[in-house]
């Protein structure tokens, strides 16, 4: 029974309480720390498919908590209403609302009470870049802290804040590999900006502050699916913790016996403490189940290598490839990497196939339409 099929599935509003199994650093040894998630759906008939994500909702920090209520000068014990549950300050901070980023529309809200100069200048439209620098690595407390606010009321600061959003990640296991259990790769964010430790809300949750259950649902991702015929050739490219979903693919088109051919195109910082995953990308190598495995370090040689480079040079296979039927996939960050393995494909067409600029771009289109081209990119 999968979420999509069963009407009493779990939300983000009533989410499953998934025990959580393994807690692994997958980085040791590196300044970038990554880990891996086993959760439990035992018993729960849950399923899902590979390419799906899992929503998480988190808890704020109990010193990120402390901290914010110090600043404002609140104790915690106030009651206020959070849609229609009357719940405490501390509760509301900890469990419903994110006290952590900061927003154009929070500091509107925050300079009606604080009638700063400083922070009307920064709004002007003008001043946008400016606006912009200064918004950069701060936190909400960090208003409270430059501009403090003597007797704000506890309904008066719940309303500069909005619901605590879940944290969508992209499932790294099949359910058919492991059975109810289902997997996740995660980048910790731990930072230091404007002399305060910082950490993503979720990410340490996951790493630091999980008790027994993870509050958590599926939300399936109908447009990153693997072919309907296990015979079609794929090609994957994701580095970093843009591997999970194509960890997913692997084990899912192994337990069914695909015999479509594979190729995993991987990068991250050096191939000693960061080649997630590393032990089963090279058994599967060896099985012949991986037909292609191109790996780009971009901190074990001089000159930085990205995947992109490797498909470059990988050009003549992978429009082969392509040309062939082969699905192509992407998953990571979008701003840069996304950007990048879409002028490397186009650079490929132009070369391999003789195409104008205008042609290749419009050859990579078509990719797109025939869903054929698929992105998981955040």
């Amino acid at each position: 029974m999968s979420q999509s099929a069963d009407s009493s599935a779990p939300t983000k509003d009533n989410p499953y309480q998934s025990k959580l199994l393994v807690n692994r650093l997958l980085t040791a040894g590196s300044d970038k720390e990554t880990r891996h998630f086993e959760l439990s759906l035992e018993g729960s008939s849950l399923s899902y498919e590979p390419g799906d994500s899992l929503g998480v909702i988190p808890q704020n920090s109990p010193q990120v908590v402390d901290d914010l209520l110090k600043a404002v000068g609140l104790t915690g014990e106030e009651r206020v209403q959070i849609g229609e549950a009357s719940l405490t300050l501390r509760d509301s901070l900890t469990f419903r609302l994110a006290c952590t980023t900061l927003s154009k529309i929070q500091i509107k809200k925050f300079n009606e009470f604080a009638k700063s100069d400083k922070l009307t200048d920064l709004l002007l439209p003008a001043n946008r870049d400016a606006f912009a620098d200064y918004l950069w690595g701060r936190e909400l407390i960090d208003l409270f802290s430059e501009f403090p606010q003597q007797g704000m009321s506890a309904d008066d600061f719940v309303g500069l804040l909005r619901p605590m959003p879940p944290r969508l990640y992209s499932i790294a296991s099949s359910i058919k590999a492991h059975e109810e259990q289902v997997h996740l790769t995660v980048a910790i964010v731990r930072y230091d900006t404007h002399g305060r430790k910082r950490e993503g809300v979720c990410s340490s949750y996951l790493a630091d502050r999980v008790g027994t259950n993870i509050p958590s649902y599926f939300h399936p991702n109908k447009n990153f699916k693997l072919p309907q015929d296990g015979n079609v050739p794929i090609i994957m490219v994701g580095p970093g913790t843009g591997i999970a979903p194509f960890r997913s693919f692997i084990e899912e088109r192994r337990a069914v016996g695909s015999t479509g051919k594979n190729w995993l195109f991987f990068g991250d910082r050096s191939s000693k403490t960061d080649y997630l995953y590393g032990e089963e990308w090279e058994k599967y190598r060896s099985d012949g189940l991986l037909t292609e495995l191109d790996l780009a370090w971009s901190r074990d040689q001089a000159e930085k290598e990205y995947v992109q480079h490797k498909m470059l040079t990988k050009g003549p296979e992978l429009f082969a490839w392509l040309q062939d039927g082969a699905y192509f996939y992407v998953c990571g960050d979008a701003s840069r990497m996304a950007k990048d393995v879409d002028l490397a494909l186009r650079q490929i067409a132009a070369t391999e196939g003789g195409m104008s600029e205008e042609d290749a771009a419009k050859w990579v289109k078509s990719l797109q339409k025939e869903k054929r081209y698929l992105k998981d990119v955040y």
